[in-house]
């Protein structure tokens, strides 16, 4: 699942459609990779987002309405898991459009074969996205406001998946990420 249900705040205008340098939206570069990697993929978005909904269908997502977005990533990814079917999820951010579909596709090999959380470590850095296996599913259900699932992430057993992938920790907060492909 793509969490592409925030505000921008930092970036100054809705960065989901901020063109990338090879003509690509930010979201379209997300999800062609996440497609790529995993088949078919649920975005999440503000419940205002129909235009984007339609763009998210015709690139093979899935669009989810996120109704209590406007409360803060905590409360997007409970709304967001709960309307998800039964199973393990990767839970992504949609302004990370440089992790590579290899790292996806290890990620989901580990809930796959029995691991209960697990993140990519690029050298000792923890990055996103992060996987939780259906038996822990429901602790995202629990989540609310601003805060994502870090919390979470600290307090139980997390299983480092070493990737060589930079783009795990690179992500677009403003709009000077997007030429220098740093990431913030």
């Amino acid at each position: 699942m793509l969490l592409a249900a925030g505000f921008s705040a930092r970036f100054g205008t809705d960065k989901r459609v901020a063109r990338l340098a090879e003509g690509d939206t930010l979201l379209e570069r997300s999800l062609r990779v996440w497609v790529e990697a995993l088949g078919p993929v649920s975005v999440a978005l503000r419940a205002e987002d129909a235009a984007l909904a339609l763009r998210v269908e015709a690139l093979g997502g899935h669009p989810l309405s996120c109704t209590r977005s406007e409360e803060g990533l905590g409360a997007t990814l409970a709304q967001a898991a709960a309307q998800l079917p039964p199973g393990p999820v990767l839970v992504g951010l949609a302004d990370m459009p440089f992790v590579q579909p290899q790292t996806l596709r290890a990620l989901a090999r580990r809930l796959e074969d029995g691991a209960e959380i697990v993140a990519p470590y690029f050298g000792e850095r923890r990055g996103n996205p992060v996987g939780f296996a259906a038996a822990r599913r429901e602790l995202l259900l629990g989540l609310s406001g601003d805060r994502g699932a870090g919390a979470l992430l600290h307090a139980l057993p997390l299983e480092r998946v070493a990737v060589e992938d930079a783009g795990v920790l690179l992500d677009i907060d403003r709009p000077g990420d997007l030429e220098a492909g740093t990431g913030g």
